[in-house]
This record gives C-alpha cells, structure tokens and sequence, in this order.
C-alpha cells in the first residue's frame, strides 16, 4: 500500500466514525439541546454528493466511507428531531 492509499484511508476512517461519538452521547443521555439540525443536514447533503461522486468516479472506498457516515448522520438528524419518549425506549433498548 502507498502513502496516498493509506492517506485516504485514514481520511476515510475519520470521517466515518466522527459522528459516532455524538450519537452515543445522545443515546445515553437523552439530550439532543446542543446539536445543531441545519450543520447535520448540510454535512449529510455532502456526504450524499460524495456517494453520488464516488458512483461517477467508480470509486467504491468514496463510496463506502461516504454512505456509512451518511447513515451516522441521518442517525443523528433522526435523533435529533424525534420525541423525549422515543429517545427513552432507544436509551432502555441500549443499556
């Protein structure tokens, strides 16, 4: 493996986990005051347009980070625009 290989790997590792960690905080504390709804939509819009590149590209290592971050950030949109009751039963599912 090149250097420019494994540079777009760990883009690509980066990228994909760093909502994961906003998402758990949400789950376990069942707050959602201090994410912001228009940041997520637009990071999820380009995600989408990085999948949509990657498909044009052929390009299937854009394609596969893009698509699981898009899903970690709808995952956090979901949360952050669903009930208090729906995050309880989401929080008691997971502990």
């Amino acid at each position: 493996m090149d250097p420019v290989q494994i540079t777009g790997l760990a883009a690509a590792l980066f990228t994909t986990v760093s909502n994961l960690p906003q998402a758990y905080k949400i789950i376990k504390t069942k707050e959602t005051k201090a994410v912001s709804v228009w940041s997520n939509l637009v990071l999820l819009v380009g995600l989408i347009v990085w999948v949509v590149y990657g498909f044009m590209r052929d390009d299937w290592p854009v394609i596969i980070a893009n698509a699981i971050s898009a899903i970690i950030t709808a995952i956090v949109i979901f949360l952050k625009l669903t009930s208090k009751q729906t995050l309880e039963n989401i929080h008691q599912k997971v502990n």
